[in-house]
């Protein structure tokens, strides 16, 4: 993570009107730069890549987050070859960290498959399948946005049309509740604001962070539904 990121996100999680700032990250970087920041908003999201990232470096970062209170979630995608791997890590994680499982991008899983990535990430079966999102009320556009470097804004990070720029402000007139353009939606970044599923109330409080109600420290923390793709 760069280090203007990491100032970034100290100085957002002060701002009063800041209730969850959150990234998402692979922890290639120190974890000291946390304690400058306000825990009860501030939160990771850290994903972990078999092959890409050495997994003890990985964990004992993991680790120095979960004794500096730090509120974070820890990711890995469900491919065959990542099994034991995501099995080694739940067993050496907290079991206050709640960990994801992401479905591998094309790859069908059976059931059997299927249940043994559940039995790691409960709620694998919300990645399992596409969700069919066309003419569906979501809440991107309305109360959730996409920027880009150059300050343009869109609904979503998988809707091209542009609403404005958030710079100058011309993005707040094209707020407004609207509905899916897509056929389907099959990330949870995506999906999770689709008003048709529960995702809202089962991360009631960590959507950003993707944590789910009640688990992990600072639970109870100020949080809010609002944040960007």
């Amino acid at each position: 993570m760069r280090s203007w990121y990491r100032r970034t996100l100290v100085e957002l999680s002060h701002r009063p009107h800041i209730r969850r700032v959150a990234i998402q990250t692979n922890l290639s970087c120190r974890t000291d730069w946390t304690a400058d920041a306000d825990l009860d908003t501030l939160a990771l999201w850290c994903t972990y890549h078999p092959g890409q990232t050495p997994y003890d470096r990985f964990l004992t970062k993991c680790r120095e987050l979960a004794a500096r209170g730090v509120r974070f979630s820890v990711g890995v995608v469900g491919l065959p070859e990542h099994l034991q791997e995501a099995r080694r890590l739940r067993s050496a994680l907290p079991a206050e960290v709640y960990l994801w499982v992401n479905a591998a991008e094309g790859h069908t899983y059976t059931d059997e498959e299927a249940e043994l990535w559940t039995a790691l990430d409960p709620l694998f079966p919300y990645s399992r399948h596409p969700h069919r999102s066309s003419g569906l009320p979501c809440r991107t556009g309305e109360s959730v946005i996409s920027v880009d470097g150059e300050g343009t804004v869109r609904r979503c990070h998988f809707v091209r049309d542009e609403l404005g720029n958030l710079y100058d402000g011309s993005y707040r007139r094209a707020l407004r509740p609207r509905a899916c353009p897509l056929a389907v939606c099959d990330c949870h970044i995506g999906y999770v604001h689709l008003e048709s599923l529960p995702l809202y109330d089962v991360f009631a409080g960590g959507v950003l962070e993707r944590v789910p109600a009640l688990q992990g420290p600072h639970s109870g923390s100020r949080s809010g539904r609002f944040g960007s793709t």
